[in-house]
C-alpha cells in the first residue's frame, strides 16, 4: 500500500505534463497583495521578469519544464516561466485533440485566422477580411496533437493542417505551442501561410 502510494506521487509530475498543452490557467494560492514571479528560467535560481497579481486569469500555458512543475507563458512580447503551483488549470478544456477558440497570424506578409467555439472563422490578408461560416474541424486518425481544418467560404476557401508544436513568430521573443499552415483558395490564385496560433484569451 505504501509502495503504490510512493508510486502515485512520484508520477504526479508526469501526470500534470502530460495533461495538453496550450491551455489556459488562473493564478491560484496566492495571497491577496502578494504576486506570482514570472522568471526567465524554469527556477528560482532565475531573473524575475514580471511578476502576476493573485487574481491574474485566462493565462496560456504554451509548455512545461522537464519536471511538469514549471510553465512557459507570455509576459507582453517575451516568454517567461511560473511555478505551476500556483496555477489552477481551467476546466472545460481538451485533456487530448486541439482547443478550438484559436487566434492565429503570420508575418510577411501580415495575415490573420480567428476560429471561434461555434465553428465559425474569419481570414484577414492585406486589410480584408473573409468570414467563413462553417469550419470542418477532422482530428487526426492517429495523433491527438494534430487536426485538419476545412471552411468554404464561397469566394474564399481554406484549408489548414494545425498542431501543437512549438513555434515563433519571427518577429518578437514571445512562445506559442501550436503551429498552422493555411492553404487559401480563391479566384485569383492559391497561397500556402505559415504561422502560429494561441488560445483567445
Amino acid at each position: 500500500m505504501i509502495r503504490a502510494a510512493l508510486v502515485w506521487l512520484l508520477l504526479l509530475p508526469s501526470l500534470a505534463a502530460a495533461q495538453a498543452l496550450p491551455a489556459l490557467y488562473d493564478v491560484a494560492g496566492v495571497a491577496a497583495g502578494d504576486t506570482l514571479n514570472v522568471r526567465t528560467g524554469p527556477s528560482t535560481a532565475f531573473e524575475v521578469l514580471a511578476k502576476l497579481p493573485p487574481d491574474a486569469a485566462g493565462i496560456e500555458v504554451v509548455d512545461t519544464d522537464e519536471s511538469g512543475r514549471w510553465g512557459l507563458i507570455n509576459v507582453s512580447d517575451r516568454a517567461g516561466w511560473v511555478a505551476l503551483d500556483f496555477m489552477a488549470r481551467r476546466a472545460g478544456q481538451p485533456e487530448a485533440g486541439l482547443p478550438n477558440d484559436l487566434i492565429c497570424a503570420g508575418t510577411e506578409p501580415f495575415w490573420s485566422f480567428r476560429l471561434t467555439p461555434d465553428a465559425k472563422a474569419a481570414f484577414t490578408r492585406d486589410g480584408r477580411e473573409a468570414t467563413l461560416p462553417g469550419v470542418l474541424t477532422v482530428p487526426s486518425l492517429n495523433r491527438t496533437d494534430r487536426a485538419a481544418l476545412f471552411a468554404d467560404g464561397g469566394e474564399l476557401v481554406v484549408t489548414a493542417v494545425l498542431g501543437r508544436a512549438s513555434c515563433s513568430d519571427g518577429m518578437s521573443d514571445r512562445a506559442y505551442g501550436l503551429g498552422i499552415d493555411l492553404l487559401v483558395t480563391d479566384e485569383a490564385e492559391v497561397r500556402v501561410y505559415s504561422g502560429c496560433c494561441r488560445i483567445a484569451p
